[in-house]
Parts: C-alpha cells; structure tokens; sequence
C-alpha cells in the first residue's frame, strides 16, 4: 500500500507542473506579443518620404535670441512651397553646401505623425544631388551701361563736429545711388537703371543684415515701387571694410558693385579728447544706429566735463518688442560687445582712477586704451523699479 500511494503523489506532482509549464508558456506568449505591438508603434509613428527640393544659391543669417551669435540659414524650397523657408546649415545629412551654388537635391525627409509636431522636427537626409550650378552675377560687359549703378559716399557727419575728411566709427555717412555717369537722380522716372531690376540691395561681409534700397513688386491690386535714393548711417567698425550693392532680376543677381570704404580708429569710437568740440550745458544724445547691423542701437550724450575732466555717457537704445527683464539683459550684452570691440578689459581695482563716475556707482567692468578708461556700471534703483547698465567713457 505505501508503494501505491507513493506512485500516486508522483502522478499528481507530474499533473501539477504540466498545467504550471502550460501556463508559463502562455504567458510568455501574452508578453512577447506585447513587446512585439511596442515594436510596431514606435515604427509607425514616423513617415519617410522621398522628394526633390530646390536649395538657392544665397543664405541669410540671423542673431541668435538673446544673444550677439549668429545662425546661418539655407533657404530652400520642397515641392507644396510657394516662397523659399529657412533651413539652418547642416541640417541635410549627408550634404554638404557651398557658397554661391544651387542645387536640386534628393532627400529622404522624416516627420513624425502628430499634427502638432509636424514640419517642426522633420528630418532631411541625402540621397542624391541631382544638380549642382555655380551661381555667378552677370559681368557689367554684358549689361547696357545705363542699367550700371554706383555707390558713393556723399556725406560726412562727424560726431564731435570735427573738421576731418576720413570717418570714424560713430560719424554719420550719407551715401547716394548714382549712375554709369555719377549722376544722381532722386526721382524714381529718372533713375534708367532701376528698370532692369525687381530689387537692389546693400550688403557687408563682415555686417549680419542687408539693406534694400530699391523693391519693384506686383499683385493683384498692380505693381508698385519703392526707392531710397539716398540713405545715411552710423558704422561700428574700426577699420576698412566693404560695401556690396547687389541688383536682383528674377530672384538672381544680375549685376553687382562694390566700394571699399575707409575708416579711422579715434581715440574712443568717435571721442577725440584733444581736438572735439565739447557741451559746457544742455548736452544732447544722439542714437547711433546701422542699419547693416541692427543687433544693437547706442544713445551716445555729447562730451561734457566734470571734475576737470572730458566724458561721455553710453547706454543701448530700448527696444518696443522687449519687456524690462530682456531689456536690461540686452544692455549689459550689447555694451559689453562695444567696449571688447575698443578697449582692453582692465582690472576692476582700476575704478579709483575714475574722476567722473556717480558717488557709489556699481562697476561691473573697467575697460581701457592709453587715451581713454571706461567702465560699465550697473544702477538698480529700487525707488522706481527700473534697474539699466550704461557705460562712462572719459579721458586719461
């Protein structure tokens, strides 16, 4: 009998782990096809798609926000577009873009599936270059010589009033559009070249902007123009740089001047401390802007004297689209830039120097040259909420 009951526990042991084993099997199962319907999620939630996009010639950059950084863009055009969009450098894996050349390319674009995200983070990769043009402006030979411009400088404001013909950062130049002949003609009718082009631009290589002094465009209500003639600004460079003035038939540059324009380093932007003309009451404040560079704009106050002593004040021009935080923000970026631009950074201790700052004026920064010290100050004035930076420049 003990035999007996003995074989048949086993039996029954034997049932028990079957059934166990079935179970194990089917839930390993169940799992496997879950992990399985993951996979095929994850796979869907992306679209691939084949396409030929049109990559022009020409890029426009642009100042990072919140920053004096800039992002260079291509402009490109897919199949649905009417107008070229923005795509920043690199992001076409695999591709490599060259100044100044056109291309009709194949890429694989990826997007992911929600509405929302869509053309947002879509991807681009290359499959095949299909056309790759060297783009060039049409020599003036080729061009009738009444369709040919100029650029010239016609006028000269320096900022201290000096009597001086060479430039100087922060003088005001005045430049005219001007034929084959140097002849200036402010009148639309009168100006024979303008009917060669839909737009003419001015340009630098070393300036983020351009600046259209000439646009020709049609709709349904009729064609229109607009044209500057005539146009002044302030420049931050310190030393002889280009100007570019571009004339666009069809989206192409079809003719192309350039100048080289010349300027001499002051002993502080446009301060001479030995030759200017000074305010002894009532100084005023110029804003100083450029319109090749439009990342910053600089009030700059008239020389004044105290303590014995020649100065001027600087500060950045506010900007309407910025609330006080960007503000103030902006200040301290957009000076910083001038005065690295200019002067040598010098250590704070230098601040006893100083015979024209406010009583407990809070020095960030002393910068210097062997004419001229300044320093950038930061003023928080809790009694009217209104915190700023501003720089004091004055003569050694």
């Amino acid at each position: 009998m003990p035999g007996i009951l003995i074989f048949i526990e086993i039996v029954t042991m034997y049932s028990v782990l079957n059934k166990m084993k079935k179970s194990i099997f089917h839930v390993f199962v169940v799992l496997s096809l879950l992990f399985v319907g993951c996979d095929d999620n994850d796979t869907i939630d992306y679209a691939h798609v084949d396409i030929i996009i049109q990559v022009s010639e020409t890029t426009v950059r642009e100042p990072i926000e919140g920053g004096v950084q800039e992002m260079e863009y291509m402009l490109v055009k897919e199949p649905s577009d009417v107008e070229w969009k923005k795509l920043a450098m690199g992001s076409i894996e695999g591709f490599e873009y060259v100044h100044g050349h056109a291309y009709e390319l194949k890429v694989r674009r990826t997007c992911p599936l929600s509405t929302s995200a869509y053309g947002t983070d879509c991807t681009y990769k290359l499959i095949e270059v299909i056309s790759d043009t060297l783009v060039t402006a049409q020599q003036p030979d080729e061009l009738p010589e009444e369709a040919k411009f100029k650029l010239k400088m016609g006028q000269l404001e320096p900022f201290m009033h000096m009597d001086t013909p060479m430039p100087a950062p922060f003088d005001l130049l005045t430049f005219k559009l001007v034929d084959y002949q140097d002849e200036y003609n402010f009148l639309y009718g009168n100006a024979v070249f303008l009917q060669y082009y839909d737009s003419i631009v001015v340009s630098s290589p070393v300036m983020p902007d351009t600046y259209r002094v000439f646009q020709q465009s049609c709709d349904e209500n009729g064609c229109g123009s607009r044209y500057i003639p005539q146009w002044s600004s302030y420049f931050f460079e310190k030393s002889d740089f280009q100007l570019c003035l571009k004339g666009y038939k069809g989206g192409k540059v079809i003719y192309e001047y350039s100048m080289e324009q010349m300027m001499q380093e002051r002993d502080f932007l446009c301060v001479d401390w030995t030759c200017g003309i000074y305010a002894m009451a009532n100084p005023l404040t110029a804003c100083i802007y450029c319109v090749l560079d439009s990342r910053y704009e600089f009030l700059l106050t008239d020389t004044q004297m105290r303590n014995g002593t020649y100065y001027v004040k600087i500060r950045v021009a506010p900007g309407s689209e910025l609330v006080q935080s960007e503000y103030v923000k902006k200040q301290e970026q957009g000076l910083k830039w001038l005065l690295d631009k200019y002067l040598a950074r010098q250590p704070i201790p230098n601040v006893a120097d100083f015979k024209t700052l406010p009583e407990d004026a809070e020095v960030v920064d002393v910068y210097g040259n062997s004419t001229t010290r300044a320093a950038l100050i930061h003023n928080d004035d809790i009694d009217i909420y209104k915190e700023y930076y501003y720089v004091i420049a004055e003569q050694k």
